[in-house]
């Protein structure tokens, strides 16, 4: 039998003695009460919750695709609807599609950027159609552009004609001449003649 006390002042309790049984000491000297050494418990292995981080981990990656995507969209749909907005304002001027600007034959005008010279003439071609002769346009915009316009003979708030006049692209500050032309007949009497962007 051990006789040798745990250091110190230790207290009861069954400790190890040299045969490898738990031997009970009183905290003054050891008794004959014996019992079997135990195992040292082992813990059980924690759950590793494998599946679960996975899918924790596909599910965190589709709501940050899902939440990058509607970043994207909404910033893609607001620059849309600035350049709806920017548009619309552009088609309430003076001249725009939505705006039609009253013109005076043979006198100068601007619409949309584009400065259109005096001289020009309304007549009619040998059939009779509309033809509008010496119409020069000069590029004030700031790329290279072409002018679309309509030109319309008007009494009241009817449209008796139209004549849609075209250019190639122009460069900034050239002048060129448009193209006009028209399948309607020169009216004999109109009040007005107005002019407005095609696009």
């Amino acid at each position: 039998m051990n006789t040798q006390p745990p250091s110190g002042s230790t207290p009861p309790g069954f400790y190890p003695d040299s045969s490898g049984a738990m031997r009970w000491w009183d905290g003054s000297s050891w008794t004959e009460h014996t019992q079997q050494a135990t195992p040292e418990q082992v813990a059980p292995p924690k759950k590793r919750h494998t599946f679960r981080n996975v899918m924790l981990g596909i599910i965190a990656a589709c709501v940050l695709f899902i939440a990058g995507c509607t970043a994207l969209l909404g910033s893609a749909a607001n620059e849309a609807g600035k350049s709806i907005e920017k548009e619309v304002a552009k088609d309430k001027q003076p001249g725009g599609p939505d705006n039609p600007l009253t013109i005076v034959e043979g006198k100068k005008f601007s619409v949309s950027g584009f400065d259109y010279s005096s001289g020009w003439k309304v007549d009619e071609d040998v059939l009779g159609s509309i033809d509008i002769a010496k119409l020069k346009v000069t590029n004030n915009r700031d790329k290279k552009d072409s002018a679309l316009v309509e030109i319309k003979f008007m009494k009241g708030s009817e449209v008796l004609a139209l004549a849609d006049c075209t250019t190639e692209p122009v460069a900034i500050g050239q002048t060129t001449t448009l193209s006009c032309g028209s399948t309607d007949e020169l009216p004999k009497s109109y009040d007005r003649i107005t002019i407005n962007d095609s696009f």
